[in-house]
């Protein structure tokens, strides 16, 4: 490694097989991992590709003295550097790809490694990991970027908690607290109502698994998909990971026949599922309903009351 040039990043090693494994390895067609936030390689070089365009250009925006528009041209000025950078971290040695059928020396091989690396930065660690990074690869010499070059001109106000007057009693402010009653503490006159006078109330939806029962409690997802297929009934279940690669969390949804039914989140794909699934089920009405006992009514008694 050259030097002269700044540590790159780190990145895990579901990202380094992505970046280093050519896709002269893969068959033809092979599929995605969807369960992995990177997809492949040709997702990450896409990404990364914009992503070090707008940090090269924020870089050759902030230099002193300024830079004219002609002479903030991208593409010109990054290839060049881009193929110093590869040849400078000698990465072309790590990638793994079959004999005779590529020449990583080709600009737009050297350039889509390159940009599957700044891809993955940016999944992991996101745009001001990999804008500091270019600073230093464009002037190695400068100790660090600069706050005003990371946060812009004008940062955002630092938020306050708003001030909350306390209550004192019943909502009233101020301290106030309305008279006593002269009935307070005294036994009232007369019975009170029975509670079998009225029903319980129906039960309400169920509240979410945590993570550790949810594994114990893993039968709806194939109980839904079950009866949504007795039933004519078309579900999907589109899903987003957000958050770093090593501790992201997944949000799946429960679409039947293009309307969400339940949303699940979890520290895996299938936890989040499962947990769109058990809400869907309820939605759709499909849980058994516990029968109500019929409540008795109570007797009732006249009385007087000598006043």
């Amino acid at each position: 490694m050259d030097p002269d040039l700044p540590p790159a990043p780190r990145i895990d090693g579901e990202a380094m097989l992505e970046v280093f494994v050519h896709k002269s390895m893969k068959f033809p067609g092979a599929p995605m991992n969807n369960d992995s936030p990177y997809g492949d390689g040709d997702r990450l070089a896409a990404l990364g590709h914009k992503i070090l365009e707008a940090a090269f250009t924020d870089v050759l925006f902030s230099q002193r003295p300024m830079l004219r528009a002609e002479e903030m041209k991208v593409e010109t000025k990054l290839q060049e550097r881009v193929q110093a950078w590869v040849e400078g971290y000698r990465w072309r040695e790590k990638v793994r790809y079959v004999p005779g059928s590529v020449d990583l020396k080709q600009p737009e091989e050297t350039r889509r490694l390159f940009d599957s690396y700044v891809g993955a930065v940016f999944v992991g660690e996101g745009f001001q990991s990999v804008r500091k990074w270019v600073g230093a690869l464009v002037d190695p010499k400068a100790s660090s970027t600069s706050t005003q070059a990371q946060q812009g001109l004008h940062s955002e106000p630092e938020f306050k908690r708003p001030k909350v007057e306390p209550v004192a009693y019943g909502g009233f402010r101020g301290g106030y607290m309305p008279p006593a009653s002269p009935f307070q503490g005294q036994v009232p006159m007369y019975p009170q109502p029975s509670q079998s006078f009225f029903p319980p109330a129906p039960p309400g939806p169920p509240p979410p698994l945590p993570p550790s029962t949810m594994q114990s409690h893993s039968a709806f997802l194939p109980l839904f998909n079950q009866t949504a297929q007795q039933r004519r009934l078309e579900v999907t279940y589109p899903a987003q990971f957000t958050g770093p690669a090593h501790a992201g969390r997944w949000t799946v949804q429960c679409v039947v026949n293009g309307v969400e039914k339940g949303v699940g989140s979890g520290t895996s794909k299938q936890l989040a599922k499962e947990e769109a699934a058990r809400q869907a089920y309820h939605a759709m009405g499909w849980a058994p309903r516990k029968s109500l006992p019929l409540q008795r009514h109570a007797r009732t008694f006249s009385f007087c009351v000598d006043i």
